[in-house]
């Protein structure tokens, strides 16, 4: 069963309220002035590649370490990441919100997007397969618990760094995103097709193309990179051959 925390019950919904005052407030602009500004002095290094950890095609190759004990995690991942993609890529050409590089003289790290800020896709990744981690393993220890959110709180963060969402984008994305994998792993449970028999080559499937996607397709437009994007990549492949290796193994 889940590990049952308040906190991190409620933490999408903070995100949430936290977004509304910021938008009704009129604190979104000076927000994310003050937050690049000074993101700005720790380099472009830092967070183009914390940056690549959100990216929806790098950050479910974590999952590869489950793929023998764990079926209904990648098949509730699949299900989850389904319902991040339609919320958010429905909400972008819809709302169309302006970036911050459309607005305003900043500095960008890598491409110079203009269109589309709300919600931000990287927060709603990298927030989704959080709690897919701490509901679905579930994490039980309270610092490896708030580590990982720490984590996705960079990851957030560094969308902000890198010029390219507004701090509303970022809460939205990230609240979104931690709601849709908790329904996946409602739906996981409730349609186990996926995660049996022959059910289970579609999580499969999916790893791996994004895998190939990463170290072939995946042009981010970020130039230093590359030790995140192909370096955790080769890792996932290579503990990925290894986990099918042994479940073949014992058939």
């Amino acid at each position: 069963m889940p590990a049952r925390s308040l906190a991190l019950d409620l933490l999408p919904w903070v995100f949430l309220l936290l977004a509304l005052i910021l938008w009704l407030g009129g604190w979104n602009q000076p927000l994310f002035l003050w937050l690049h500004t000074h993101q700005l002095q720790w380099g472009t290094f830092l967070w183009a590649n914390l940056t690549m950890l959100g990216d929806s095609a790098l950050t479910p190759l974590v999952l590869v370490l489950y793929i023998r004990k764990r079926p209904d995690l990648l098949w509730a991942a699949v299900l989850g990441g389904i319902l991040t993609w339609m919320l958010t890529h429905g909400l972008k050409p819809w709302i169309d919100e302006a970036r911050p590089p459309a607005v305003l003289a900043i500095q960008v790290i890598g491409r110079r997007l203009l269109h589309s800020s709300f919600p931000s896709g990287h927060s709603a990744s990298i927030f989704a397969m959080t709690a897919l981690l701490l509901h679905g393993l579930p994490v039980t220890r309270k610092p490896a618990r708030w580590a990982l959110v720490a984590l996705a709180c960079l990851v957030g963060l560094s969308r902000i760094g890198v010029g390219v969402h507004w701090p509303v984008d970022v809460l939205a994305g990230a609240a979104m995103g931690w709601l849709c994998a908790r329904a996946g792993l409602w739906l996981s449970h409730t349609w186990v097709w996926g995660q049996r028999g022959w059910g289970r080559a579609l999580p499969l499937g999916i790893l791996l193309l994004l895998a190939l996607y990463d170290l072939f397709w995946n042009k981010t437009g970020f130039d230093n990179v590359w030790p995140t994007q192909y370096g955790l990549t080769l890792l996932a492949l290579a503990r990925a051959a290894y986990e099918i290796w042994f479940l073949r193994s014992k058939h």
